[in-house]
């Protein structure tokens, strides 16, 4: 076979080659989506919270508003690292509120240390994240990491309050308490399930398990963004309780009812 027909078949194969591929290249398999997390909030206007985590240890966080006469984007981007159920900003901290750190649980990510808490529900998640509560029969209790700055004023005063997380037993048993001081006290509060229930866990000083509940009578709003973020009422009557759960000694204690304003 001669030259010219051996180059002349060579070129004809990468011709057609490069026809088939035309219209589908490649896809980048060095960077894949690992976390999306959302929060979208429907009030007054419409806004949402989006975090990507990638496979490239880099991440991107979009703010998004809308009302009748503006809207507003916004973009952050850089680089962390992940680390069993942990990402970490390492670099710099999360732009937005400047956490250093992001815990994944309960198909939540929460930015820890920061300016201001922070918490989005996940809605894709390839990790093998080891805290993660089946909440669908307790769809009305939502879960907030203990921050010391944020909220050692629902606790005693103790400098050494560490925060924690329960496993499915203890979350059982968590119900079965609250319920038995609804039933004991009966004439004063409205039945359980007409209540959305925040609840924080930690180790106190004697390495006992408390969790301190804060429960809220239903609302349309309520109901969307129980999960995201803690309820700041200061008055409600029985609509705003709050007791505290020692599940190492099972009991319950400091049931406050708040006044009516």
């Amino acid at each position: 076979m001669s030259l010219k027909i051996i180059l002349a078949s060579f070129i004809l194969a990468l011709n057609f080659g490069c026809k088939n591929n035309v219209g589908n290249p490649k896809k980048d398999a060095s960077k894949i989506e690992q976390i999306s997390a959302v929060n979208k909030f429907d009030h007054i206007k419409k806004s949402s919270f989006k975090f990507q985590f990638f496979s490239d240890s880099s991440y991107v966080f979009t703010i998004e508003e809308k009302d009748l006469n503006h809207q507003k984007f916004e973009k952050f981007d850089d680089l962390c690292y992940a680390k069993n159920d942990t990402i970490y900003f390492s670099h710099t901290r999360f732009r937005y509120n400047g956490s250093k750190k992001a815990v994944i649980k309960n198909n939540f990510i929460e930015f820890i240390d920061g300016d201001f808490p922070l918490k989005i529900e996940i809605k894709k998640n390839l990790f093998q994240t080891k805290s993660n509560l089946n909440l669908k029969k307790y769809s009305d209790y939502s879960f907030f990491s203990f921050e010391q700055k944020f909220h050692e004023r629902y606790f005693e005063k103790s400098k050494r309050l560490k925060p924690s997380d329960l496993n499915e037993k203890e979350l059982i048993e968590l119900d079965e308490i609250l319920k038995k001081c609804f039933l004991e006290n009966s004439a004063k509060l409205k039945k359980i399930d007409q209540y959305l229930k925040q609840c924080i866990v930690v180790l106190n000083e004697k390495q006992e398990k408390e969790i301190r509940i804060n429960c809220y009578c239903k609302d349309y709003n309520l109901n969307k963004t129980f999960q995201y973020d803690l309820i700041d009422m200061s008055d409600g009557g029985n609509c705003n309780i709050s007791l505290k759960i020692n599940l190492t000694k099972h009991n319950y204690s400091d049931l406050n009812i708040s006044g009516r304003g």
